[in-house]
């Protein structure tokens, strides 16, 4: 704007300006004009997100998942954003992409690795290719309740498999959950193995997963977890299986009515951030993290466990028909499935599989070892 009044100022004045009678206001005005160009320079190199008082700039955390928002797999980053923000006096801002936003499970983790996304915690199976050994966890029938589920994974043998994700990129700072998984079917209530044999049933894309159900006699179908309730209402599958908080925001009971407490699966999400963008952090800060990280761990685990008995009676509510399994009916299943834990050691190794079977005094996985 500077130089254009300057222009005007020059063709007003005309070639008299030339004279050496005008040449101390020629002086006067091109130093008016520079001063002004440079005072615009200074004023525009701000960096994006300072404050006014020039101290250093606002990072942006980006965080995705697949849930809906009134799931726990939302609140817990909520309360991750609380703390976070909160503590860092703005120095972090935290966006929570939920639904699938940022695409489904497998996209998630892939685009935390390159940095596209900051944080995420996807389950066990999407991590497998990287870890193997972590596929313990993904066993089925291996934990006897949470309390159990979290001595395991929040000891040496949970930790030591944490830190075999960095070599990918990954820093692994805890378990979230996403908890007990449970079988829903449209045909009627189910408490045996035979009861489903030959019926298509949505999975995760996990290689495990499918080997499960394979063993018990069903057919698994991986479909993303987006496209599972339009695959149960058009019978492209017969059923599928979820925690019930997902059950139930998913509506999924609404197609697949009958609900069995298989609790085949206790399926822990890795709380996972990216290793590039952690370690650029300073050590105050990634402490920070690490700190919200697991309060929001312990915040979803303790909601969990109080939505439980509240989703059950909803699921009744709005139509869901519940069974529970008598212990000789869930032994019936554990012994259907036995052969995965021999079948999965040598990708798990043997010393961390039995190491693990040992502290959940699991006796039908070691005999299955033998």
């Amino acid at each position: 704007m500077a130089v254009i009044q300057y222009n005007k100022c020059l063709s007003l004045l005309g070639g008299k300006m030339m004279k050496k009678t005008r040449k101390p206001l020629l002086i006067m005005l091109l130093t008016l004009v520079m001063i002004s160009v440079f005072m615009a320079g200074c004023r525009s190199d701000k960096k994006v997100g300072s404050s006014s008082d020039n101290s250093s700039k606002t990072t942006t955390i980006k965080i995705a998942h697949v849930g809906s928002e009134d799931t726990t797999l939302h609140t817990k980053y909520v309360k991750f954003k609380e703390i976070v923000e909160a503590e860092s006096d703005g120095k972090f801002t935290v966006e929570i992409f939920p639904n699938s936003q940022m695409g489904g499970e497998r996209e998630i983790t892939e685009s935390t690795q390159i940095n596209n996304i900051q944080i995420s915690s996807p389950a066990i199976g999407q991590l497998a290719t990287m870890s193997p050994a972590l596929q313990v966890f993904n066993l089925p029938f291996l934990f006897k309740d949470s309390k159990q589920a979290y001595e395991i994974l929040d000891g040496q043998i949970g930790q030591e498999l944490l830190k075999s994700l960095e070599e990918n990129n990954f820093v692994g700072l805890g378990y979230a959950e996403n908890g007990w998984r449970h079988l829903t079917t449209k045909k009627g209530p189910v408490t045996k193995p035979d009861q489903v044999q030959g019926m298509k049933l949505r999975t995760m894309e996990d290689p495990l997963h499918l080997a499960f159900w394979k063993e018990i006699g069903l057919n698994p179908t991986p479909l993303a977890f987006s496209e599972v309730f339009t695959a149960l209402s058009q019978g492209v599958v017969d059923g599928q299986e979820n925690p019930l908080t997902l059950i139930h925001s998913m509506k999924f009971h609404e197609v697949n009515p009958y609900i069995t407490l298989t609790g085949h699966i206790y399926d822990p999400e890795v709380f996972i951030v990216n290793k590039t963008f952690f370690d650029s952090l300073s050590e105050e800060d990634q402490q920070l993290i690490e700190h919200a990280a697991q309060e929001s761990i312990k915040y979803q685990r303790e909601q969990n466990k109080l939505d439980e008995d509240e989703l059950k009676e909803k699921l009744q509510e709005e139509g869901a028909t519940i069974t529970e399994l008598t212990d000789k009916e869930k032994e019936a299943w554990v012994k259907a499935v036995k052969d995965i834990y021999k079948e999965y050691k040598d990708d798990i190794g043997e010393d961390t599989l039995r190491k693990v079977l040992e502290e959940t005094d699991n006796e039908i996985g070691l005999e299955a070892l033998k």
